[in-house]
């Protein structure tokens, strides 16, 4: 876990992922590549939290749900991508689709 407040955590998610400028393919994947991890890393912290634990003062469990909203931030950065890929995928489907019929119906006009 970094030094960063939960609010500070969330502003920086916000900001990096909410941005509008486009950003490469590569970032977009080393973006994912991170929000996995951060999300693995907050359920083992998750996990690591019992009852035999969660009253002892100074660790983990006194901030659970920051930490739980962390990783519900970075699942929506990964699930915004998921996003914008379905919609690039269903274009180039489409796109490709229409070059095909209209390839088709010009090749059985010029064999009329």
């Amino acid at each position: 876990m970094s030094d960063q407040t939960p609010e500070e955590a969330r502003h920086l998610l916000h900001q990096q992922y909410e941005r509008p400028e486009q950003q490469s393919h590569v970032s977009n994947q080393d973006d994912t590549t991170a929000a996995v991890a951060g999300i693995r890393s907050r359920l083992d912290t998750l996990a690591s939290i019992n009852a035999a634990n969660i009253l002892i003062p100074g660790g983990p469990q006194e901030r659970y749900h920051a930490i739980v909203e962390e990783a519900y931030a970075a699942l929506g950065l990964i699930e915004t991508q998921i996003d914008e890929l379905r919609t690039e995928l269903e274009y180039q489907h489409k796109r490709l689709d229409d070059i095909r019929d209209i390839a088709l119906a010009l090749q059985e006009g010029s064999n009329q």
